[in-house]
């Protein structure tokens, strides 16, 4: 070709200068994409605020279930307190917990958490009341223990364990026979270490939280993070 004559650009040339800022702009659209997963940090776990001491106590098949049981699942945990002939809150939480289930269940989380109602009237509830209960509630005892045991044994694990009171049978006026017993309608969120980590409302915005720490709680690896 004669010197100084026009060459023309060859075509991939052309079309980076056709489209230099529609090009950029990816460019840059992806480098901030990729720069935030690198930076993003996750919350910290909710710190231990407790530790569920060693306990025996009987689920609703008739078999002991203690603290080293537990451990052994190496599972998360969400704990709540009921009695079976309850006339107020209890139905609400047997409600939310079941619920929590479902959503644990749909997110395919059945083998990383656990629930565990346990009642507040161990003279009543015996395993066999238990069973009919969890039955009644619709819940999956799969992956769900109803736990009783003698007095001392509730006392010792709700009381001493959990930090939670509970209150003496009361008889309702006007309504022979039937009692309440006050107690917290908390759910409680241990790791798989048997650490204490939350107590959480049953309303929507408890309900969601604790998932999300169950989630948080599921990812640690190391006691005592």
């Amino acid at each position: 070709m004669p010197e100084g004559m026009w060459t023309e650009p060859a075509p991939w040339i052309k079309f980076l200068r056709k489209n230099i800022w529609w090009i950029g702009g990816t460019l840059l659209v992806l480098m901030i994409t990729s720069m935030r997963f690198f930076l993003v940090r996750r919350p910290p776990p909710p710190p231990i605020i407790g530790e569920v001491p060693a306990f025996t106590l009987v689920d609703h098949e008739g078999e002991t279930f203690t603290r080293d049981d537990l451990l052994e699942e190496d599972k998360v945990w969400v704990v709540g307190f009921v009695f079976t002939s309850c006339p107020s809150t209890c139905p609400a939480v047997s409600r939310a917990m079941v619920l929590f289930q479902e959503q644990v269940a749909a997110s395919k989380l059945e083998d990383h958490i656990e629930l565990i109602t346990v009642t507040v009237d161990p003279e009543t509830d015996t395993p066999e009341v238990l069973k009919g209960y969890a039955e009644k509630i619709g819940a999956d005892t799969r992956n769900w223990r109803f736990l009783t045991g003698d007095s001392d044994a509730i006392e010792g694990f709700v009381v001493d364990g959990f930090k939670l009171a509970v209150g003496e049978k009361q008889a309702i006026e006007g309504a022979p026979g039937v009692y309440d017993i006050a107690h917290s309608i908390k759910l409680a969120l241990v790791d798989r270490f048997g650490n204490v980590r939350g107590y959480y409302s049953i309303d929507d915005e408890g309900m969601a939280e604790l998932y999300h720490r169950s989630l948080r709680v599921m990812r640690i690896r190391e006691e005592g993070e």
